[in-house]
């Protein structure tokens, strides 16, 4: 069968998979049994690509981090004014590298995965709690083998 095919079974496939990031659940839950859960669900992913979605996160983690580094009453400040704006940029981003009608680089469920769990952030401490669940994703993604080199 041909390559759109695929695509379009993979995207179908991948609508009927929902991810799992919700700042309400426990954090030990999150980064544990729904991190790994997620891992199973996910297709395999290029490695260049988990590491560049997943990088821009880190950066974006480490820049705040930083930047409330000994002024903590600011973080919902810093967060909504310097990271909030390029953390949501993220969604257009994977959603363009996941588009149908080219060279779909990421897997259409690693876009909604990250695109959903983006749009569940409400603020810094929501952002904080998904780095950490994109970290655990990821780490489970090597450790099933789902990672294209």
């Amino acid at each position: 069968m041909n390559d759109r095919y695929h695509r379009q079974a993979n995207r179908h496939s991948a609508q009927t998979q929902s991810p799992v990031f919700d700042p309400q659940k426990s954090h030990t839950e999150l980064l544990d049994t729904l991190a790994e859960q997620q891992a199973k669900d996910l297709s395999e992913i290029n490695s260049n690509q988990l590491r560049r979605f997943f990088g821009e996160v880190k950066e974006l983690y480490r820049r705040f981090e930083s930047r409330i580094a000994g002024q903590p009453e600011d973080s919902e400040k810093i967060y909504r004014q310097e990271i909030e704006p390029l953390f949501k940029m993220i969604r257009s981003k994977v959603s363009y590298a996941s588009r149908a009608g080219g060279q779909a680089k990421v897997p259409w469920d690693f876009e909604k995965f990250l695109s959903d769990g983006i749009a569940k952030v409400r603020g810094p401490d929501d952002f904080r709690l998904f780095v950490r669940h994109f970290e655990a994703v990821v780490g489970f993604l090597y450790g099933l083998d789902k990672v294209q080199k």
